[in-house]
């Protein structure tokens, strides 16, 4: 049952890094470090507290430079922002209806007329939070051993 729960709270770390940014990952590492506390002694604590913040320090300074880089090339600010909404709405729904509602409530495309180097760089923000996400559950992982 612990395991379990341990699991909940990696996911929803994950969650909060996706969906929250710079400031869900700076509290992703708090609810990790919760975690760490609740399973480690103090001894044992630092040994997986210092690489945990190291790597929140990473994700937020990562997410903040391409944050930077998203906005001096001019992108359409909302990309990001939809791919989200079309997860939480894909959540719920089949992909195709998913999509369906996309196409009606907003009436956008889901890829922007630009060049590809603007649209890499549009999902840039959105792949590195998966990374972060799936990072985190990976190392929670190794932390709860």
């Amino acid at each position: 049952m612990q395991l379990v729960i341990f699991e909940v709270l990696f996911l929803f770390s994950a969650g909060l890094i996706f969906f929250g940014g710079i400031r869900g990952t700076v509290a992703a590492v708090a609810v990790l470090s919760i975690v760490n506390l609740a399973v480690h002694s103090l001894g044992q604590f630092w040994h997986w507290e210092i690489p945990l913040f190291s790597g929140g320090l990473f994700g937020v300074l990562s997410l903040l430079i391409l944050g930077k880089i998203t906005s001096r090339t001019k992108i359409v600010s909302g990309l990001v922002g939809g791919l989200i909404g079309l997860v939480v709405f894909g959540a719920f729904l089949t992909p195709v209806a998913a999509i369906f509602i996309w196409i009606l409530v907003v009436g956008m495309g889901l890829v922007p007329k630009s060049d590809s180097r603007q649209f890499l760089w549009g999902f840039a923000p959105t792949i590195m939070r998966i990374i972060l996400g799936i990072g985190g559950i990976i190392f929670g992982n190794f932390m709860t051993l």
